[in-house]
């Protein structure tokens, strides 16, 4: 006998067996997916950051890597941690860097503004942080170091205690060359050196812009207008009045077709009530203690926006012209005015005759144009609107010294239309120095085969090949170019209730790429 039941038989079947038992209905039912788990949205964030850190770490390691600006030696194209200052008198920014060595107390009691020459004090101003740069560490794995990039590299100067550490300069020599440094110019095999327009743009170091114009008088002491203007007083020199005009000069030769006006510029001391030569001091290195002693600056270029406000005479007659001494030469760039490509650009040597034509361009009657024209590494240069017009015309190295130029801007002119030039800025280009004989570059410097010579642009406060036991820099310390800086700062200002507050910003300005 068992626990377990049996069926029951049914009597109305003779076999007795059981009955089959009837197939249930059951409704179709749908499949439903696996539970998942719910995932926090802290989680989710950190796993995004983890892969963000990992692809950072990878790509700098690999590829690219940030590096800081502590010192000046390649000012202005670069900031180290400096201080920066409004000049009381024009507005300009002063900005001037920690110093090497000394009192910080004196290095920034006194300081000189760049642009009207203005003493200030930044003895109260706060520090901002160097220039910060993007480097590409895989460029010269792809090629060779070129000349006027900068590098950044380890020194190689074994007599520091910086050996190995990061540098960055601007690289001027290249394998097997011979460099030497003549009157604030670089000589490779004894031929001179010379920069195309993108790398000039990056050597400049400003010297005057119109856009800060000092109280109350502005710049009319450093323009001179030619005689015969009939917007002035008779016998007036000084530009005033109608010549400048909210910081823009006013040209207006449209009483005829031969009608001309122009100034000139001289480099006046406001304070000395006396023009002077244009020298090769950095204000960044903080107050000249004998500025007279420096060099006088000899390669320059000027940039501006042109406006045609108004042309008479047959096409043709009209012209805009615009000329630059180095001091042993004038140049003249004319441009012509009239319909679109229906004028002539011209560069012309004073006394030797022209260096270049180019058919169509032209300054079109109410439209503006951005115009730069350089005189540097005995080359000149002229844009128009970002684009060469004629090709460079280069000249003989001088052979003997240079006179000190205090007008570098020898003329701007108008022929028969009114111009009006605005955002005016003067520039100059480095002017490399030796302080010793036994510099480096001063006499000549042997590369070898796979070295190269590199300078600061801040030349009088660099620690380069100049100085180093051996100038070159060997090709295995180079660790790549830097292009692109991408944290500069600066200090700005804004006026709230009548007050003006001052704090530290971004500067857009210098925020750009590197050539």
């Amino acid at each position: 006998m068992t626990d377990t039941p049996t069926p029951a038989t049914n009597p109305g079947d003779p076999d007795g067996a059981a009955p089959t038992p009837r197939a249930e209905h059951k409704e179709p039912t749908a499949e439903l997916p696996p539970p998942t788990k719910n995932v926090s949205p802290f989680r989710a964030g950190l796993v995004v950051m983890a892969a963000f850190v990992g692809l950072f770490l990878v790509v700098r390691t690999a590829a690219l890597e940030p590096f800081g600006v502590p010192t000046g030696s390649m000012s202005p194209a670069l900031s180290g941690h400096h201080r920066d200052g409004f000049c009381p008198r024009c507005g300009a920014t002063a900005r001037v860097g920690r110093p090497s060595s000394g009192s910080e107390t004196e290095h920034f009691l006194k300081v000189l503004c760049w642009n009207c020459e203005q003493t200030l004090s930044l003895a109260a101003a706060r520090e901002l942080s160097g220039d910060r740069l993007l480097v590409d560490k895989n460029v010269y794995d792809l090629r060779a170091p070129r000349r006027w990039e900068m590098v950044v590299f380890r020194c190689p100067n074994p007599k520091r205690s910086e050996f190995g550490k990061p540098y960055v300069k601007r690289l001027v020599g290249l394998p097997g060359e011979v460099i030497t440094i003549r009157d604030g110019d670089v000589y490779a095999n004894d031929v001179l050196v010379r920069k195309g327009l993108a790398e000039l743009r990056e050597t400049l170091v400003p010297v005057f812009d119109m856009n800060f114009a000092p109280k109350p008088d502005g710049w009319s002491a450093r323009w001179l207008v030619e005689p015969g203007d009939p917007r002035l007083p008779h016998g007036a020199s000084a530009a005033s009045g109608p010549v400048i005009e909210d910081g823009a000069l006013v040209l207006d030769a449209s009483d005829g077709p031969q009608a001309v006006a122009a100034v000139r510029y001289r480099h006046w001391n406001l304070d000395a009530r006396d023009s002077e030569p244009v020298r090769v001091w950095n204000a960044y290195n903080g107050y000249p203690i004998r500025r007279d002693r420096e060099p006088a600056a000899h390669d320059f270029y000027l940039t501006c926006e042109v406006e045609v406000a108004a042309a008479v005479g047959a096409p043709g007659d009209a012209a805009f012209e615009c000329r630059l001494s180095d001091g042993a030469d004038v140049v003249t760039a004319e441009l012509g005015v009239g319909a679109r490509g229906a004028g002539q650009a011209r560069l012309v040597q004073e006394g030797r005759g022209g260096l270049g034509i180019a058919g169509g361009v032209s300054l079109t009657p109410g439209n503006k144009h951005r115009l730069e024209f350089a005189f540097v590494d005995r080359r000149v240069t002229l844009a128009l609107d970002g684009r060469m017009v004629i090709p460079p015309a280069d000249l003989d190295p001088v052979g003997k010294p240079r006179s000190p130029e205090s007008r570098p801007v020898r003329r701007i002119a108008a022929r028969g239309c009114k111009v009006i030039v605005r955002d005016l800025k003067l520039s100059r280009d480095i002017h490399y120095t030796t302080t010793d004989e036994r510099d480096h570059g001063s006499r000549p410097a042997r590369l070898g085969r796979h070295e190269y010579f590199v300078l600061g642009d801040n030349t009088q406060s660099s620690e380069d090949s100049r100085k180093w036991p051996n100038p070159g820099v060997p090709e295995d310390a180079f660790i790549g170019k830097p292009f692109l800086i991408h944290q500069p700062l600066r200090l700005s200002r804004v006026s709230v209730g009548g007050r003006d507050h001052v704090f530290q910003s971004l500067d857009w300005s210098r925020l750009r790429w590197l050539h």
